[in-house]
């Protein structure tokens, strides 16, 4: 079939869903690991490890990027880092800046986002035990350099990102104690950063934070080192269209340093399959249907290597919601299953030489990918399609998980901002 055809259905079912809202429709503005951070409308934690030993941070923190300058993002809810904090103390001395003390403890810091309010909450602590007092003389050492003050914060980090509708801010004082105190406090304290206004129908605005450091101390120049740490990206929306079995999430905050992915693993094998003869065999030999007079295109591959990752695919308004992107992807979806009705059953797109086989309607259904849910669907002018027939248990319990991976990783129906992937291997 081609493009042109296909650019003719999506003009179509655009005019007959325009029809309907000018009827009287009411569509909904356009715009892990359990992501959600809280769960349903819950109050966020006061620690990170809440319950006690959570796997998600001790796997956090026991990985290699917790070490690195920028700290793990573990998911779009989550964030982590493990670092020193060195500060180094000077006196003057006959006009010279002379070197007195190094204080050195080792941190721990978490983050996550909340889903049913525009901000994220920071905690930090100190591991016990890890003070350190260097070069002080050793009366110094015991009287001084503990009950030197060391004073940790979160800050909003302003930026090119943050759009001038949006203001970033935190709530809570710096927590200041001496580094004896912190060597011997176990418990996290915390700071909320949280986003007001944005852009768009969903109010989507970027910010930044960090944790900042300082060591000020009466009669003393400090240092610190690491004294503000590297700026981390959050993205904050008011998107009213975030629902699943738990409830509503018209709020949220997420991190942006990562790449999404939904994952079909052997729960899903007919599925999986699908996606992968789709996404490695699209050609013109009937591994996909519908068969195309073309070398097919299909896009949505994930690979950790950006090289061998395929074009990403992009969450749209459902149909429900008035999607009109959706609404044609439907109707081009039916037209290859062979199920639009008339003496031929495959009009007016396909026939009975390029749709889908007939097939058992009692126990399968038809399933297409990419999803009609992306603007890359069967609709797309740009993109092919492939379509099959798929027991309707496991197709709809593989659309559940999407509807899942798109509230847990917290997918915008924003097109240009927001892309994923779908991983099958």
């Amino acid at each position: 079939m081609k493009r042109v055809r296909r650019l003719l259905a999506a003009t179509a079912s655009l005019a007959l869903t325009v029809t309907l809202l000018t009827l009287g429709g009411s569509p909904i503005a356009t715009a892990s690991i359990n992501g959600k951070g809280t769960g349903p409308a819950g109050a966020m934690p006061m620690t990170p490890d809440n319950p006690a030993g959570t796997e998600w941070l001790n796997d956090c923190l026991g990985s290699t990027e917790a070490h690195e300058p920028d700290g793990r993002i573990y998911n779009r809810f989550k964030w982590c880092q493990k670092y020193e904090i060195v500060g180094k103390y000077y006196k003057i001395e006959n006009d010279r800046r002379v070197l007195k003390g190094i204080n050195t403890i080792r941190g721990q810091a978490a983050a996550i986002g909340y889903n049913n309010a525009r901000a994220t909450r920071v905690f930090f602590r100190a591991e016990t035990g890890s003070v350190d007092y260097d070069v002080w003389s050793i009366l110094e050492k015991r009287l001084t350099a503990p009950k030197l003050k060391l004073e940790i914060d979160a800050q909003c980090v302003p930026g090119t990102d943050q759009p001038a509708s949006a203001t970033c801010g935190v709530g809570r004082s710096p927590a200041k104690m001496e580094w004896a105190q912190w060597s011997n406090f176990s418990n996290w304290v915390y700071w909320d950063v949280s986003s007001v206004g944005g852009e768009g129908d969903d109010k989507v605005a970027f910010h930044k934070w960090r944790i900042a450091a300082d060591g000020a101390s009466p009669g003393y120049e400090v240092t610190i080192e690491r004294g503000q740490g590297p700026p981390i990206g959050i993205r904050c929306d008011s998107a009213d269209y975030f629902n699943d079995k738990d409830g509503s999430y018209p709020h949220a905050c997420v991190y942006t340093a990562v790449l999404p992915f939904l994952t079909y693993d052997s729960a899903h094998p007919d599925i999986r399959q699908h996606i992968r003869d789709a996404q490695n065999a699209p050609a013109t030999d009937g591994v996909t249907y519908p068969k195309e007079n073309h070398p097919k295109k299909i896009p949505g591959k994930w690979s950790a290597t950006a090289a061998s990752r395929g074009a990403p695919l992009h969450r749209v308004v459902s149909r429900k919601q008035g999607g009109a992107i959706a609404a044609a992807n439907e109707g081009t979806r039916l037209s290859a299953c062979g199920r639009t009705g008339g003496l031929n059953p495959w009009s007016p797109n396909y026939d009975a030489t390029t749709g889908l086989p007939p097939y058992n309607t009692d126990v399968d259904d038809c399933d297409e990918y990419p999803f009609s849910s992306t603007f890359e669907g069967a609709s797309s002018v740009d993109w092919d399609f492939s379509v099959r027939n798929i027991n309707y248990s496991e197709n709809r319990s593989a659309g559940t998980k999407l509807n899942n991976f798109y509230v847990n990783d917290r997918i915008l129906a924003w097109p240009e901002d927001d892309p994923f992937w779908v991983n099958v291997n």
